[in-house]
């Protein structure tokens, strides 16, 4: 029988990519986690100060404008007053016209 032998280094290299890779793993599945527990309008979120439109292109316009930079924080973490001082913030860093930051201020205060 042709049996190879392998060193204590390969199985060592082995086990470290396979670590590697579990870690890599464990980071995207976190990192793409993130987008799909934001909450996606309905109608029975509408107000009177945000209609389902506006409320899904807020959705939109916050991963657009925001996800590239940083994780996305869920609507729940800030409130009303604290996400506008956010968005004030870092409508400087990004390139974000009233229209679209009204719109992400309306997501993320869910229509309030």
């Amino acid at each position: 029988m042709n049996m190879k032998k392998y060193s204590l280094d390969c199985y060592s290299r082995i086990c470290f990519n396979k670590q590697i890779l579990i870690v890599c793993l464990i980071g995207l599945t976190v990192a793409f986690s993130c987008t799909s527990t934001l909450y996606i309008p309905s109608s029975s979120q509408e107000t009177t100060a945000a209609s389902l439109s506006e409320l899904q292109a807020g959705r939109k316009f916050y991963i657009q404008k925001c996800a590239g930079c940083h994780t996305l924080y869920l609507p729940e973490k800030y409130t009303k007053a604290e996400w506008h001082q956010w968005v004030e913030k870092m409508t400087i860093k990004v390139s974000m016209d009233t229209f679209e930051k009204e719109q992400i201020l309306k997501y993320l205060s869910k229509g309030k």
